[in-house]
């Protein structure tokens, strides 16, 4: 009786971590999903490099002094790890910034939040492990949607779009990698040093290609930037590594991904965004992909295959 008391008191306090890591990685979300709206904003003042290198700068050096005992420490996998995870989180975050600039705030969140379909098809390069069934289903659904939202009435696509959906490709290689190697790594360390790297590239690029690039910013893009490196970049890698702790993977997926609908709601509410019917219907479209890729039975095609044969 005792050890079932105890084992019952376990399980409600392991429910509660849950709960607390869910709320923590939703609070994640919608603070990326405001910040397509804030940096959209700072654009308008900043240049887009010059944005990323002080607000990556800035989030690396917060890191670094949070996680300083463990990066003291860091090893040479560590190093190569971020160096490589780093690049494509650079790319990304260069891709997406850039196309910001020539498209909506909506638009850009939802389809950045294209590239949770788009892993596990990147992953089976590597594994040689065929996608599921539902995961191909939520991918053809995705892209029916991306087509919904960056197709325009001439059947044209916008340059922001393109730019975007290449951010997509990598973040889903950044996800990718990142399980390729956490496992044999310090994902703290790993993180510090690819945030490092976006920082201290894209803050050289500015220097190089944007001339007109300066510190002489109004309290909005000091703000903006701010906001990005704390909040977005060292406050949220903080909250989400320590919340994945205690929920599931899926969870944390399907959570992050309501990125996209706060970037559209937030893009409504504060940059006065007006949304086309068909684009509407193309966030939907796009959502209900990516919940049947993450929430539906993995059920696989071999594994189909296999219960036929057993069945003949």
């Amino acid at each position: 009786m005792k050890n079932s008391f105890c084992e019952m008191l376990k399980e409600v306090d392991i429910l509660k971590k849950s709960l607390i890591a869910d709320s923590a990685l939703l609070l994640v979300a919608l603070i990326w999903g405001l910040n397509f709206v804030i940096e959209k904003n700072a654009l308008s003042s900043i240049t887009p490099f010059m944005y990323l290198g002080l607000r990556f700068s800035i989030g690396a050096v917060l890191m670094a002094l949070v996680f300083y005992k463990q990066l003291k420490n860091a090893s040479r996998e560590d190093i190569k790890a971020g160096l490589i995870v780093g690049t494509f989180v650079m790319l990304g975050f260069i891709t997406q910034t850039v196309g910001l600039l020539y498209t909506t705030p909506s638009k850009s969140g939802f389809i950045t939040g294209s590239n949770v379909v788009m892993v596990p098809f990147i992953s089976y390069l590597i594994t040689k492990e065929f996608p599921q069934t539902n995961q191909i289903i939520g991918a053809i659904l995705t892209f029916t949607g991306l087509g919904f939202i960056s197709i325009d009435k001439n059947l044209a696509i916008g340059w922001g779009d393109v730019l975007t959906l290449a951010c997509a490709v990598c973040f889903a290689l950044q996800i990718t990698f990142t399980e390729h190697y956490v496992k044999r790594v310090n994902p703290i360390n790993m993180a510090i040093i690819q945030v490092a790297l976006t920082g201290f590239a894209t803050l050289a690029i500015s220097i190089i290609f944007e001339p007109s690039a300066s510190l002489n910013f109004d309290a909005k893009g000091w703000g903006a930037i701010l906001f990005g490196a704390i909040l977005c970049t060292a406050g949220a890698f903080i909250v989400q590594n320590i919340a994945q702790k205690y929920t599931s993977s899926t969870h944390a997926a399907v959570i992050m991904c309501t990125e996209s609908i706060f970037a559209g709601i937030f893009s409504i509410i504060f940059w006065e965004e007006k949304l086309a019917l068909r684009t509407v219907a193309g966030f939907a479209i796009v959502i209900t992909g990516v919940l049947i890729t993450e929430l539906f039975p993995a059920i696989s095609i071999e594994d189909n295959g296999a219960a036929e044969d057993t069945v003949g």
